[in-house]
């Protein structure tokens, strides 16, 4: 059996009846886990077990674990700070920075990989324009160049440990002031200008072969009519100006920001036929059974291939012993002291 397109959530700590007969269609591809499927490190690896044991090959598990707001599994695992601490401390120092960035992608995707994860949808490439509050602490700094530089080590460190990423929210969700979740955002600024500016960490991703790059639902007013999720005309860009050749992942298309271009089945696909390669579809099971049942979202053998090198094996090292973690923690522990010095003064 092939991998589906389709990548949805569960409600809860352990499958239901309804979740198997749900995972074990030919149009799902992956799930995606969040802080209510989390209790205990344990619990989670159980889980993740099980969703693995369904079918063969088995589903990509998928979670946000970049830091700080966005950070799904917690306790038992390092509490991550945000990656604009990062940008903080390279205006002081840019090698300790970098290393530090290398270092953080590195913990982030080692701890994951103990846990049976295989794709951490991480780094966020936003630009912060200081416009968006969603975006808020989620973006290394306020420049194209920091953004690049930073996210180009922590790719580096993130991919050290076998585990994939998903760069976004392409083509930059930073300047849009609006929440996605909510509304849909809109950026009036002229196609040279993203072009120039909010692409540049995308290239320097693009070079280091990253795995899988996600859309934005933001309107690009003064580029094309439909946000990059649905626009053939962004995702040319990306696969022919970019010569981007990994995963094109939807964000969530149960999010507000696309209601008024149709119901999500039908965005599914517009999505599809834009370009995009994997559907995220979350917290609406009524809507994924609907789109099980009448669209066919089984993937081709090129986009099998793409996906079944995201999968990888359970490291069983030992959390709590592992040195290279612990220092790493401890420079981080500094990373924030520092940070949090400085703003009082």
């Amino acid at each position: 059996m092939n991998l589906g397109k389709l990548i949805v959530d569960i409600d809860g700590i352990t499958l239901s009846s309804n979740d198997y007969d749900v995972l074990t269609h030919p149009n799902i591809g992956g799930v995606i886990l969040f802080s209510r499927n989390f209790t205990s490190i344990q619990q989670i690896k159980k889980l993740i077990s099980d969703i693995k044991s369904i079918r063969s090959p088995s589903l990509i598990i998928y979670v946000d674990q970049e830091g700080q707001k966005v950070q799904r599994f917690r306790d038992g695992l390092t509490d991550l700070p945000s990656v604009s601490l990062l940008g903080k401390k390279y205006k002081a120092d840019p090698d300790d920075a970098m290393e530090l960035s290398r270092n953080l992608g590195w913990l982030i995707n080692y701890e994951l990989s103990t846990l049976g994860v295989d794709v951490n949808t991480t780094p966020v490439l936003d630009i912060d324009y200081s416009k968006s509050t969603i975006m808020e602490n989620r973006c290394f700094a306020e420049t194209p160049k920091i953004v690049s530089i930073l996210s180009e080590a922590y790719i580096q460190g993130l991919r050290e440990t076998g585990i994939s990423c998903i760069c976004k929210h392409y083509p930059g969700h930073g300047y849009a002031k609006a929440d996605s979740h909510e509304i849909l955002p809109e950026d009036n600024r002229d196609f040279k200008t993203i072009y120039t500016d909010d692409l540049l960490p995308y290239k320097k991703a693009i070079n280091q072969n990253v795995e899988g790059i996600m859309t934005s639902h933001v309107l690009y007013k003064n580029v094309d009519e439909f946000p990059p999720t649905l626009s053939r005309k962004w995702l040319q860009i990306l696969r022919n100006d970019l010569r981007y050749r990994g995963l094109i992942y939807s964000d969530d298309l149960s999010m507000k920001a696309l209601e008024k271009f149709g119901n999500i089945d039908d965005n599914v696909i517009k999505s599809l036929e834009a370009g995009c390669d994997c559907i995220f579809v979350c917290n609406n099971r009524n809507i994924v059974e609907k789109i099980l049942d009448n669209i066919n979202l089984e993937g081709n053998y090129d986009i099998n291939q793409k996906m079944l090198k995201l999968q990888t094996k359970l490291n069983k090292d030992n959390l709590s012993k592992n040195k290279k973690r612990l220092n790493i923690i401890d420079k981080i522990k500094n990373l924030r002291i520092k940070n949090q010095m400085e703003i009082n003064l």
